[in-house]
């Protein structure tokens, strides 16, 4: 059996810096459990930290790119469903302009009620081109024609070049789709190529706007397929993988932070039981030096 000893005051500070470190590590592990997280300061573990903060650069930048293709997506959607229109209009006019070179049975006037159904298809594709438009931006009147540099999109990561794509959607007006040489607008009654002047020119020109739109419509279904569909399918992919990886860098392994706090706890109860153990000693030690 041991004595009193007036050493006794070092034995105190060592159970006393013992307990400050079974404290600090009890909070550490009830931080983890209640926040989910592993590294919750950069002392936690410095390089862990490093590459947290890296993963969730990545994460919030592919997050970030998802929602633009998404958007892209919907753009084009949006012209592509007005073109749609635009084309059936087209062919509705192609009808009228074959009907109107019949003129064996065609009457002046049958002719001339063709068109004015034409006038009104040709004054609602107009309204189509300035109408069609996506939060405000019109779509179909020129401006992001590939004269004008297309509608740019951001589908990467990182804002550089070679992760954007441009895509022109020239304009459908009445005014700049035809043949090359001739245009739509010259189907309007007086025009060089209405029904009563040029019925066989109306034709062409329809046919070469058909052609035209359904091209464009073609190109913008290319992208979105392509693309657009294939980005998104990337970077899912990439989000799935980053997340993967952040969580097995930064998260709270339930498991241990709950062994760990347990652990804490005992060594905790035990070092307050022995750190007044201690103090009673040397308090003993004292009073019979006194005595």
């Amino acid at each position: 059996m041991s004595g009193l000893s007036i050493h006794s005051i070092s034995q105190s500070l060592a159970a006393s810096h013992q307990v400050q470190r079974t404290q600090s590590s009890l909070a550490n592990s009830l931080t983890q459990l209640s926040t989910g997280s592993r590294i919750n300061s950069a002392k936690d573990d410095p390089a862990g930290l490093i590459a947290q903060e890296w993963l969730r650069s990545e994460i919030t930048a592919d997050h970030a790119a998802l929602k633009n293709t998404r958007m892209a997506n919907s753009v084009l959607n949006v012209a592509e469903s007005g073109m749609r229109q635009i084309s059936n209009l087209l062919i509705e006019a192609k009808g009228l302009a074959v009907e109107a070179a019949n003129s064996g049975a065609m009457t002046p006037q049958m002719i001339e009620a063709n068109q004015i159904q034409l006038n009104a298809i040709l004054d609602s594709i107009d309204r189509f081109s300035s109408m069609t438009n996506w939060l405000g931006k019109p779509l179909l009147n020129g401006t992001l024609s590939s004269e004008n540099g297309g509608a740019l999109f951001q589908l990467g990561q990182d804002v550089v070049s070679s992760q954007q794509v441009s895509v022109p959607i020239e304009s459908t007006q009445t005014s700049h789709v035809g043949n090359g040489s001739n245009l739509l607008m010259e189907l309007r009654s007086g025009g060089s190529a209405s029904l009563a002047t040029n019925p066989m020119l109306a034709d062409s020109i329809l046919s070469a706007a058909i052609s035209q739109i359904a091209t464009q419509r073609g190109e913008i279904g290319s992208v979105q397929k392509y693309t657009l569909d294939s980005n998104i399918n990337t970077l899912q992919d990439s989000l799935v993988s980053l997340s993967e990886a952040k969580s097995i860098i930064s998260d709270t392994d339930y498991a241990l932070a709950v062994s760990n706090t347990i652990r804490d706890q005992i060594l905790l109860q035990s070092g307050i039981q022995i750190l007044g153990l201690i103090n009673q000693n040397r308090y003993n030690t004292i009073s019979l030096l006194n005595s």
